[in-house]
Parts: structure tokens; C-alpha cells; sequence
């Protein structure tokens, strides 16, 4: 592990005995060159850390992305094709730069940035523009982020403070009768990989898959291994499952070509209630 990721970690040591209920608002935002954060109030370091931590394993997976298949750590399985090797390298840069985009809303006339919003109940109320209060999406659906369709805006909800930042271990997850074992959380809940995913769905803007969309957003990893090639690559948990085996040197995965794939819609019902309610939960 680098010196950096240990420095860091020791860092979120220090936060990890702060309470949830210690998200009060900030009377101002922290802005740096990269990214802004909104009130997240004594959670802001850590936030900070974990968009930090983020960073470290973009530049290996954007490396292997533009090598397509061949590339490995499940690229054919999550991705399907070698056409996908220059969207999906160039998705991963976006988020390394945090590139500005335009047509995010309220500015959609000017280059924006991601910005972190901390949810607590009077988030609805500081954000006027936004058609629907982040708040019991975050408490009903139980979901680590959101991010609402169309803003610059990523809701980071109050239970993404309950995953651990990192790993600092590898848990690849085994291929067994060409599918993927049922633990997909050990490989990719983490801070760091959920803030990941919310960033992709920036990116994608309009043409992200989500809770309204046809097919919805997937979140299994059998789910996303299902997956058509153009949904793939429109589906954020694929490119988060995708950093989280870079990372951590994982080179087993399903051939999505190969039998039980497609799988049937019996299959996915009961691979996801195998699974369970572990993985990511995100009403994007």
C-alpha cells in the first residue's frame, strides 16, 4: 500500500468516532480546483479523503480501459467490446480531472464541476431548483448517494458515512459456472467507489440509466454483467465494479458471451435475492 493511502487512512482514523448527526451545515462550501463540497460541516475531511482515495486507482484503470479486452480486470464482462475501450477511458479521466462539463443545471450555460451536497432535512429548502427533496431518498431507499437527473448537484446521504472509506485488503470475487459469486459489496462498497459511481452519473448526464429509466440502473454484479453493451456503459455500478478490480488485481470474471449468459429474467430475480440488500442502493 503507498504512502499516501496509509496517510490517508490514518487520517479517517481520527474522524471515524464523529456521529452522523455531526452533518451541520456550513456556512460555506470548500471549494478547491478539483471539486466543492457543501455542508457536510465536521465531515468535510473526510469527504475530502475519500474523493482523495478515489483518485489513487483511476490512473491503472484508465490504462487498462484503453486496452479494451485485452486489458482485463473484467473489462469484456462489464463492457462487453474493444469499441468500449475509448468511452470508458475517457469517463474514468473525466473523473480523475473532474473535468467541468456544461448543460448541468442550475448553470447550464457554464462549465460546472460536481459538487457534494451532505443531505440532512433542510437540504430541499438551500436548493430550491432541485424537483424532488434528496432527504427520504436517502432515508427510505437506504441509499449511500444520489444524484438527481440533470444538476450538478451529488447528494451524498448520511448512511455513505457508515462504509468503510477503503479497503485495505483484496476481496475478488470468485467465477463459478461462468457467474460471478454473490459478493459484490466486499469488492466495491467503499467510500471511495460509491463517490465513483455518483460521478459517473454526472458525467453520463441524461443518458445514465436510473430508477426511471428502461432498462433501470443495475446494481449486482451479475446484474451489470447482463447488461447489453450500450446500457453497460450507460450503467455507473459497471464502471465502479470495473476500478474496484483494477485496484485490486482481480482478473477472474464471467464471459458475458458464454452460457448462462443472457441470463433469464427468473435468473436475475434470484441472484438478486441470493445477493440480498448488501450491494450499492442508489435512486439516481
Amino acid at each position: 500500500m503507498c504512502s499516501t493511502t496509509v496517510a490517508l487512512l490514518l487520517a479517517h482514523a481520527a474522524l471515524i468516532s464523529l456521529s452522523v448527526a455531526a452533518q451541520i451545515s456550513s456556512p460555506l462550501p470548500l471549494q478547491n480546483r478539483r471539486y466543492i463540497i457543501h455542508d457536510c460541516g465536521a465531515l468535510t475531511q473526510q469527504v475530502q479523503i475519500a474523493l482523495d482515495l478515489g483518485k489513487e486507482p483511476l490512473a491503472a484503470a484508465i490504462d487498462a480501459a484503453s486496452q479494451g479486452v485485452a486489458g482485463g480486470h473484467g473489462f469484456q464482462a462489464f463492457f462487453k467490446k474493444n469499441a468500449a475501450a475509448k468511452p470508458v477511458a475517457s469517463m474514468l479521466k473525466n473523473i480523475q480531472t473532474m473535468k467541468p462539463i456544461r448543460g448541468r443545471k442550475p448553470n447550464l450555460f457554464s462549465a460546472s464541476q460536481p459538487e457534494f451536497v451532505c443531505v440532512d432535512r433542510d437540504t430541499f429548502g438551500r436548493y430550491p431548483g432541485i424537483p424532488r427533496d434528496p432527504d427520504p431518498d436517502c432515508r427510505v431507499t437506504g441509499s449511500f448517494g444520489l444524484w438527481i437527473r440533470g444538476f450538478k448537484y451529488i447528494f451524498i446521504c448520511p448512511k455513505f458515512f457508515t462504509l468503510p472509506i477503503s479497503t485495505t485488503a483484496r476481496h475478488c470475487p470468485r467465477v463459478i459456472d461462468n457467474m460471478f459469486e454473490r459478493t459484490g459489496y466486499l469488492l466495491a462498497d467503499y467510500q471511495k467507489y460509491s463517490l465513483i459511481h455518483e460521478m459517473v452519473h454526472f458525467y453520463l448526464g441524461r443518458s445514465s440509466l436510473g430508477w426511471d429509466t428502461n432498462p433501470q440502473e443495475m446494481y449486482k454484479l451479475n446484474e451489470c454483467v447482463n447488461l447489453d453493451a450500450k446500457n453497460s456503459l450507460n450503467n455507473p455500478e459497471n464502471y465502479q465494479y470495473f476500478v474496484a478490480m483494477v485496484e485490486q488485481a482481480c482478473t477472474n470474471a464471467p464471459n458475458p458471451f458464454a452460457p448462462p449468459f443472457p441470463l433469464s429474467l427468473q435468473a436475475l430475480e434470484e441472484d438478486h435475492r441470493v445477493q440480498g440488500t448488501f450491494d450499492t442502493v442508489d435512486k439516481s
